[in-house]
C-alpha cells in the first residue's frame, strides 16, 4: 500500500497543465439544454435510472416504467425500491425493495410490473444488483455480498467482505469475469462470480469507497470520507496510481471515463479531471453545490447532477460550460441514451433532456 501524503500544498501531487475553471458564460447567461418532458414519480429520486428498450426504469415511491418518446407511465410498483438503481435483464426488472421491519429483493415483469419472485432480506439495499450469466450479485447493510439465481432468487453464494460499521455501502461491480466489492473498511474484493472464491483484496487508503470504476484492465476507486483517487490492476489489485486532490471533499460517486481522462465528482463542489494513466490533474470546474452524482461522458461532453439543482453539461476537453437544467432539487446520476440524458431530481421528478452541446429552450 502507498504511503499517505501529508494534506498540505506542493506535496509533489501530479499535474498536468491544471486549469482551475469557475462556470463560464453560457451558465451565466442561463443556457439551458432542450427538456424533452418530465414525469413526477411520487417521490424524491436519489439513483441514476436505468434505459433498454425504448423505457426508463427509475426509483421514486416505488419504481416507475417511463415511456422514452414521451414520459407516459407504463407502470408502477409501489413494493419496490427506496434509493437504489433499478437494472434489468431480458424481460426482468431486478430492484430493491422494502417491507414493514425487512428489505426485499424483487425480480419484476419488464411489461407490468408484477412480481416473479420476492427474496426478503433482514438490511435495507441501497445499491444498483448486478445481473449476469444467470446469477443476480447484490449487497445491502450486512457484512455479505450475496449471489442469488437470477430466475428464482435461490441463493448460490454469499461471502462476508465487511464489519458491519457506519458508512455508505458501496454497489457490486462486473467487468471481464471478476466480481468487484468494496467494504467500508477500504478492502476492495475480487471474486470469482460464479463460486464466491477470492481471486485478491486490496486495503486502499480510506474508507467507505464509493462503487469503482472498472475500464480497460485498471479499477478506479474514489475515498468516500476524503479526496483519494486510486487506480488499481483490475486482474491483481496491485497500485497504479494515488492522487490527493487539492480539497477538504470527499468522493462519493463512481468516476467516468472518456479517452485517457478521469472524471470524478467530489463534494466540494467540484468535477476533477485527471489524466487517467498518472493520475496528473488536469483541471475541475466549479459548481454551486456538492457533487453528489457519478458524471457519464457522451460525445465529447460530460453531464453530471450537482446539489445545487442543475444538471451540468460541459466540455469533455476543458471543462467549459455548455449548458445547465435548474430542476427543484439536487440531481441524481443521470444516464445517456440516444442522444438524450436522463436524471432524476429530489423536486421528485425525472427529466428527459436533448443530450446537445448547443443550448435550447428553458423549461417550462
Amino acid at each position: 500500500m502507498p504511503k499517505r501524503n501529508r494534506r498540505q500544498r506542493g506535496n509533489g501531487r501530479p499535474r498536468e497543465g491544471i486549469q482551475l475553471r469557475t462556470p463560464g458564460p453560457l451558465a451565466a447567461t442561463g443556457r439551458t439544454g432542450t427538456v424533452r418532458w418530465r414525469v413526477h414519480v411520487g417521490s424524491a429520486v436519489y439513483s441514476a435510472p436505468y434505459v433498454t428498450d425504448g423505457t426508463v426504469y427509475v426509483t421514486g415511491r416505488g419504481v416507475w416504467a417511463v415511456d422514452t418518446a414521451d414520459g407516459s407511465v407504463r407502470w408502477t410498483n409501489a413494493d419496490a425500491g427506496l434509493t437504489g438503481s433499478p437494472t434489468a435483464a431480458g424481460d426482468t426488472v431486478y430492484a430493491a425493495g422494502y417491507a414493514e421491519y425487512w428489505g426485499t429483493l424483487l425480480a419484476l415483469d419488464a411489461a407490468d410490473g408484477r412480481p416473479r419472485w420476492r427474496r426478503r432480506m433482514r438490511w435495507y439495499s441501497f445499491t444498483q444488483p448486478v445481473v449476469a450469466s444467470g446469477l443476480l450479485h447484490y449487497v445491502n447493510g450486512s457484512r455479505y455480498l450475496r449471489t442469488v439465481d437470477a430466475a428464482t432468487g435461490r441463493r448460490r453464494w454469499r461471502a462476508k467482505y465487511q464489519g458491519r460499521d457506519w458508512g455508505t455501502v458501496s454497489a457490486p461491480a462486473l467487468s471481464d469475469g471478476i466480481l468487484y466489492a468494496a467494504g467500508k473498511d477500504g478492502t476492495i474484493w475480487a471474486f470469482d462470480p460464479a463460486t464466491g472464491k477470492v481471486r485478491w483484496k486490496q486495503r486502499i487508503i480510506g474508507r467507505c469507497p464509493a462503487t469503482p470504476l472498472l475500464h480497460d484492465g485498471t479499477l478506479y476507486v474514489g475515498d468516500g470520507l476524503g479526496p483519494d483517487v486510486q487506480a488499481l490492476d483490475a486482474a491483481t489489485g496491485a497500485f497504479r496510481w494515488r492522487t490527493l486532490l487539492d480539497s477538504l471533499g470527499s468522493i462519493r460517486t463512481t468516476p467516468a471515463i472518456s479517452g485517457n481522462t478521469l472524471y470524478v465528482g467530489c463534494q466540494d463542489h467540484r468535477l476533477w479531471a485527471l489524466n487517467a494513466t498518472t493520475g496528473a490533474i488536469r483541471w475541475h470546474v466549479t459548481t454551486d453545490g456538492p457533487i453528489g452524482s457519478s458524471p457519464v461522458v457522451a460525445d465529447g461532453t460530460v453531464y453530471f447532477g450537482s446539489d445545487d439543482g442543475h444538471l451540468w453539461a460541459i466540455s469533455a476537453e476543458n471543462g467549459r460550460v455548455r449548458w445547465k437544467v435548474k430542476t427543484g432539487g439536487p440531481v441524481s446520476s443521470p444516464v445517456v441514451a440516444d442522444g438524450v440524458v436522463y436524471a432524476g431530481s429530489r423536486d421528485g421528478y425525472l427529466y428527459a433532456i436533448e443530450a446537445s452541446p448547443d443550448p435550447g429552450r428553458p423549461l417550462p
